[in-house]
């Protein structure tokens, strides 16, 4: 009798420590947020994610070819990069229609009457025989599809430029009503008119690139927050000093005026990482400055807040924003696993985490990608997109109540 005692003791104790270990990091963050929330998914050995069944969003076994990206479209659809890109509905589990498209650094943007991609063109060249050539090795390309997912133009963004060359996918945007589309070349801002199909300058850098004692060097990242207006975010120098680069963020119409340059203190944006949901635009810091803050811009209001994640640690390893701009995704890797936390941006608070976990540590050597559906509360997160070595898994699961 006293040993069956004895057991028991030490088989409560167990328990109860164990339950103080598994609850640990969420008492220290439910301490600051009452409505966090956490969950743990572990990936079964076959590479299929139980939970992704369970929600019934992504269906890796309907693509062709190794996923190497999600991407918002609107509602419930997502575009998914395979061997082809893909439609696809999230509610209905299918594909709606595809196209021959094979890029890599796919951007993916939506305007009034269907989608525009960019992507930097493959050695072996993009799938589309049609599609435009360059000599410049840089072979940034775009693609206009109508809502239906059909081609409707293509675009060689080098060929446009005869002494300047583009080399950031995200330093390309496509107005809302699909007329003019926007890019960002070594020495200026360039205008592409979709029905003339000509260009003009917007912005000589060394000429007309200059406010506020600043003067822009490089633009790495374009948003359109009305037909006529860009929102940028980029490099510049100081005018009277001179030296090193700073990342600054800033508005200027396609017409050349308004510009404005902005050098947020002790703030280091990540200036390819930009990302637009709704009114809101997102400035994730650069990862060797990261202090678990975000810079947030309302353009409806062009007022600024900064927004605070429950670690520090938070903010490195990755920054998404949802689609409508309703929520904010940080993922924290560990050796083998990832958290991915999630928050309300207009009330700035924690709302979930959920952490998945996998015995193989390949998944978790490169930032997973995180796309957040507002609509349905659904975040999907892709792991090992970018390694040769594993296929890519696809994880789902429900933040909302």
């Amino acid at each position: 009798m006293k040993t069956k005692w004895m057991c028991m003791i030490l088989m409560l104790a167990l328990a109860l420590n164990l339950t103080a270990c598994g609850n640990s990091q969420e008492d220290r963050n439910s301490s600051k947020n009452e409505s966090y929330k956490s969950n743990v998914i572990n990936l079964p050995e076959n590479g299929t994610d139980k939970k992704s069944i369970e929600v019934s969003t992504v269906k890796d076994s309907a693509f062709s070819g190794k996923i190497g990206g999600c991407y918002y479209a609107d509602g419930n659809r997502i575009i998914v990069e395979a061997d082809k890109l893909y439609l696809y509905d999230t509610g209905k589990n299918e594909i709606i229609a595809s196209a021959d498209i094979s890029m890599e650094d796919l951007c993916v943007q939506t305007y009034a009457d269907g989608y525009f991609i960019v992507g930097q063109r493959s050695g072996s060249g993009s799938s589309n025989n049609a599609f435009a050539t360059s000599e410049n090795s840089d072979g940034i390309n775009g693609y206009i599809l109508n809502q239906d997912f059909a081609i409707q133009d293509t675009i060689s963004f080098s060929g446009l430029l005869g002494d300047d060359f583009i080399l950031q996918t995200t330093g390309v945007a496509i107005s809302e009503d699909g007329k003019q589309i926007v890019f960002g070349g070594l020495q200026g801002l360039y205008l592409y008119d979709t029905s003339s199909r000509k260009v003009h300058t917007i912005l000589n850098y060394s000429e007309e690139g200059t406010a506020d004692n600043m003067q822009i060097v490089a633009i790495d990242s374009l948003i359109f927050t009305g037909n006529n207006t860009l929102i940028y975010a980029g490099m510049a120098t100081d005018t009277p000093r001179g030296g090193d680069g700073i990342s600054v963020y800033g508005t200027v119409s396609t017409d050349s005026a308004n510009l404005t340059i902005t050098k947020k203190a002790d703030y280091k944006i990540d200036t390819a990482e930009m990302q637009k949901g709704g009114n809101l635009l997102i400035m994730p810091q650069s990862f060797d400055k990261n202090n678990g803050t975000l810079l947030i811009l309302d353009t409806a209001s062009n007022t600024e807040k900064m927004m605070s994640f429950s670690s520090r640690s938070e903010g490195k390893d990755g920054v998404y924003c949802s689609g409508q701009g309703k929520y904010v995704a940080t993922s924290v890797l560990g050796e083998n696993s990832v958290s991915i936390h999630i928050y309300d941006t207009t009330s700035g608070k924690s709302i979930h985490t959920e952490t998945i976990q996998d015995s193989n540590g390949t998944y978790f050597l490169r930032i997973p990608q995180i796309l957040i559906l507002d609509e349905t509360g659904t975040c999907i997160v892709l792991l090992g997109r970018g390694i040769d070595e594993v296929s890519t898994l696809i994880t789902t699961f429900d933040f909302k109540e």
